[in-house]
């Protein structure tokens, strides 16, 4: 018998996960998407944030895919606030992309290695020791 969540995870084109399950993204790896974090610059809005990095590269190196927002924030036991975000497609572009933007805006990226997270400056925090927030 098929129950209600699985016909939904059907229509859908995916599993479905619970609020009390989530994963920290970039803890599992996906084929074909890449996550980053970036830092809040304590002045904009995440949207702003996102779109400034984004539209600092014109022409864009990523020729196709996209990028989107994944609901988790990170903060470090230093108080700096980190975004999730993920792309896809065109992997070396989108890449490319968002280091150009963060590095125009001064911004620290960082990445999941592990059960660590790492910050483009050097640093490397246990997630453990992080506090980790689902939108």
């Amino acid at each position: 018998m098929t129950s209600q969540l699985e016909r939904l995870e059907k229509i859908l084109g995916g599993k479905l996960e619970r609020q009390d399950a989530r994963m920290i993204p970039g803890t599992v790896a996906v084929d074909g998407t890449e996550l980053a974090y970036f830092a809040d610059d304590g002045k904009n809005k995440f949207r702003k944030q996102l779109r400034n990095i984004m539209e600092f590269t014109n022409p864009p190196n990523a020729k196709y895919g996209g990028v989107n927002e994944r609901g988790c924030k990170i903060t470090l036991p230093s108080g700096q606030l980190f975004h999730a975000i993920g792309y896809h497609g065109d992997l070396d572009g989108w890449r490319m992309d968002i280091e150009a933007g963060a590095q125009a805006l001064h911004l620290l990226l960082g990445r999941i290695k592990g059960d660590n997270f790492a910050v483009s400056d050097g640093r490397l925090y246990p997630l453990s020791e992080c506090t980790i927030e689902f939108d």
